[in-house]
């Protein structure tokens, strides 16, 4: 059975996706943002609220099991292929955080600056399934990143120039560049 969430006002509600018969409706944290996130096995969907705060949300169970604040002002999220990680793009603190999502335990702090030191604001982050990696757009700087996690476990960061598209093919880390 397809089940699918509705969220507003504090709340979400839990719809049987084939009858839109409502299952459950359960109070959420302050201003949702970035729309639900599922689990692969489709189990378990994940919120993030403007103010932070990480829920996890059993299906099955119909409740929530576990809460994280990763931040004060959270952009959105997105989930890992394998469903083993989740990566929060925030405002404030200027940083990205990849959580664990069997427990939302914090697995690596990536804090959002260019090689010059420069802070930025995380815009969106987006799973990018075919090369298993997080997509990472930065909103006051004039970069992108690509973090590959690994389906075997573990999550890689790279730091500095590990492509320009200009001379490689293969790249881990993209900087967006200026052109005249």
């Amino acid at each position: 059975q397809r089940q699918m969430c509705i969220r507003d006002s504090h709340s979400a509600t839990l719809l049987n996706g084939d009858t839109f018969e409502r299952l459950d409706r359960f109070k959420t944290r302050f201003a949702l943002h970035g729309g639900p996130k599922y689990s692969p096995d489709g189990r378990f969907v994940f919120f993030a609220s403007r103010d932070g705060w990480i829920s996890k949300y059993d299906i099955y169970n119909r409740k929530t099991v576990s809460e994280v604040r990763a931040a004060i002002n959270t952009r959105n999220i997105a989930i890992s292929n394998d469903g083993q990680y989740l990566i929060v793009g925030n405002y404030l603190p200027n940083n990205v955080v990849i959580l664990n999502t069997a427990d939302l335990s914090p697995l690596k702090v990536i804090d959002a600056k260019d090689s010059n030191g420069n802070s930025s604001r995380v815009s969106a982050v987006y799973n990018a399934p075919p090369r298993h990696s997080f997509i990472v757009a930065l909103k006051d700087v004039k970069e992108v990143w690509e973090i590959p996690y690994s389906d075997e476990g573990g999550v890689e960061v790279y730091k500095g120039w590990a492509h320009d598209y200009r001379v490689a093919v293969s790249y881990t880390h993209l900087r967006a560049h200026e052109t005249k």
